[in-house]
């Protein structure tokens, strides 16, 4: 009774793997259905207006010409550009931070017109 011979052996591990190969392929496919059906979700959406189409994207007339023609408009309360000389974008909106918060001002209510990294040496 508990006695496995070598051919006992491999063809039980040849259905194992063939049984987890199969289930891969299955999950395969239902992966491939389920991209198909995201794929096709307007088909459903656009028969069903009142729901609205969430794949569908607004556009209004001439918009994408005008942003690539025209900058990005400004945050309210910016005030131009900041020239950085040798100092990092996390290093400079930290030191902002900290000015603000001493001065006891909103960020947006300041002007900062360049930071700049000041060595031991250049203090002395």
């Amino acid at each position: 009774m508990g006695d496995i011979t070598i051919l006992d052996a491999l063809i039980i591990s040849i259905i194992g793997f063939a049984i987890v190969f199969v289930v891969l392929i299955i999950l395969m496919g239902v992966i491939y259905l389920m991209g198909l059906a995201a794929d096709k979700g307007h088909v459903i959406t656009d028969k069903l207006p009142k729901f609205g189409n969430p794949f569908k994207k607004k556009k209004e007339e001439g918009s994408a010409n005008e942003e690539e023609s025209a900058p990005a408009p400004l945050a309210p309360g910016t005030c131009g550009e900041l020239t950085l000389v040798r100092t990092e974008d996390r290093d400079a909106a930290m030191i902002m931070a900290i000015v603000a918060d001493t001065l006891g001002t909103p960020l947006n209510q300041l002007r900062f017109i360049s930071i700049r990294r000041v060595d031991d040496a250049e203090v002395k």
